[in-house]
């Protein structure tokens, strides 16, 4: 899923061990080129209407916060009370954000991004300790149906969570895994802002992580993670979304963190963040669905 193009990664993929990194800065479009995504199976009814209730919790939950004025705080932070000798300054000097305690894992097979991912999440969901895992990658991949299929979708992504967590300690009460397909809900021309609102509501709210596939860093793309620095080709890969960063401009200034396990597949594996203006568009240019 990089410039290597002799590596194929399906729906799996890899990063080289590393530290909390960045993206590389670079002129980028305001828009993914177009592709045709990999096919997979429409939902359900009942897949829809358990994903729009996810989505009406959420949008909820956003507007609970901007109610409340919690995001403009970072605005009131430079103006000061009063002048003179005693001026103070009113507000919290931060920038809006919230991360989940995750722990990344490499994939122990080309095909096992989808499998490694749900690790990830299983481990938190467990709270596992530091280099602990409550179920291994074949068992979860089992729950997949990823040898079976060569790769992993999202509906079979869905029942592999739904596996890997049942019971777990941090999963909420009533909470139910769901495939949604991301769309630009408010016609403003970008998917951006909807993706940063599902990542900030599982995180601060549910305080769950979710599962995001991508066009890692395709040769024909613009767009690509920072934990694949070379472009492959790639039938697709997942990540595990469990932090963010900022609120939604249109600009590379909102950020997702997320865990990557493709350090043999082309990529890294770590922890890592990219704007979600990027990440949004690499979603676009693959399934266009998010697990979460």
């Amino acid at each position: 899923m990089f410039r290597r193009t002799t590596v194929l990664a399906a729906i799996g993929g890899v990063m080289l061990t590393a530290t909390l990194a960045g993206p590389v800065s670079a002129a980028k479009p305001t828009k993914p080129p177009v592709s045709d995504p990999p096919s997979e199976r429409p939902l359900t009814p009942d897949e829809q209407a358990a994903a729009d209730r996810k989505v009406a919790a959420s949008d909820a939950y956003l507007a609970s916060i901007e109610t409340s004025g919690a995001d403009l705080a970072p605005l009131s932070c430079p103006t000061p009370t009063a002048t003179g000798p005693q001026a103070t300054t009113t507000g919290a000097c931060s920038v809006p954000q919230g991360y989940l305690a995750v722990e990344a894992r490499d994939q122990i097979k080309g095909t096992y991004c989808g499998p490694a991912t749900g690790q990830v999440i299983a481990n938190y969901s467990w709270a596992m300790g530091t280099g602990a895992n409550k179920y291994t990658q074949g068992v979860i991949a089992g729950w997949m149906k990823t040898d079976v299929n060569g790769s992993t979708n999202a509906p079979d992504l869905e029942a592999g969570l739904e596996a890997a967590t049942n019971g777990s300690p941090r999963r909420p009460a009533g909470w139910d895994w769901v495939v949604f397909d991301l769309r630009d809900r408010d016609n403003d021309g970008a998917t951006g802002d909807e993706l940063q609102g599902y990542v900030r509501s599982n995180v601060s709210s549910s305080k769950m992580p979710l599962a995001i596939p991508v066009k890692p860093h395709d040769p024909a793309s613009n767009y690509y993670l920072v934990s694949w620095p070379k472009a492959v080709k790639s039938v697709g890969h997942w990540i595990a979304a469990y932090g963010w960063y900022g609120n939604w401009t249109g600009t590379t200034f909102s950020r997702i963190y997320y865990t990557d396990s493709s350090k043999d597949e082309g990529g890294s594996t770590g922890k890592f963040w990219d704007p979600t203006r990027d990440i949004a568009a690499l979603v676009a240019e693959h399934t266009k669905r998010i697990v979460w």
